[in-house]
C-alpha cells in the first residue's frame, strides 16, 4: 500500500523532480546509518563524522529546495492551462494546486528529517 502510493505520487510529482528527491531519501537514510554506526564504532574520527553530518543537512536543504522549484515550475503549469482553457471548473484547479504540492512535501518532510538527525548528532558529537 504504501509503496503503491509512492510510486502514484512519484508519476503525479513529475518524475524530473521526485525522482531526485527520492534518492536524496535514500542518500540521507543510507547516510544516517552510516554515521550512526561511525559514531558507536571503536575507532571514530570526529572531522569524518561532522562532515557526513553536515552532508545529511546539506542533502535535506537541497530537496527543500528543490522540491520549491517543482512547485514553482507545477504551478506555472497550472497557470498556464487556466489560461489557455479560459473557463475552468474549480476541482480542476484544486486538483492542480494538489498535484503541484507533492514535491514541496516530500522536500519539506526531507528536511525535517534531516535537521533531526542533523541536531541529534552534532550535540553527541561535541561531546
Amino acid at each position: 500500500m504504501i509503496v503503491k502510493n509512492l510510486f502514484r505520487h512519484l508519476m503525479e510529482g513529475g518524475p524530473y523532480f521526485m525522482i531526485p528527491i527520492f534518492i536524496m531519501w535514500i542518500v540521507v537514510i543510507f547516510l544516517t546509518v552510516k554515521l550512526f554506526l561511525n559514531y558507536f564504532s571503536e575507532n571514530r574520527n570526529v572531522e569524518k563524522l561532522t562532515k557526513n553530518n553536515s552532508t545529511i543537512l546539506f542533502i535535506g536543504s537541497f530537496a527543500f529546495l528543490l522540491g520549491m522549484l517543482g512547485q514553482i515550475i507545477g504551478l506555472y503549469g497550472i497557470l498556464d492551462f487556466i489560461e489557455a482553457a479560459g473557463d475552468i471548473a474549480p476541482y480542476l484547479i484544486a486538483g492542480g494546486l494538489k498535484v503541484s504540492l507533492l514535491t514541496i512535501i516530500y522536500g519539506f518532510g526531507l528536511l525535517l528529517v534531516s535537521a533531526i538527525v542533523w541536531f541529534i548528532f552534532r550535540k553527541l558529537i561535541q561531546k
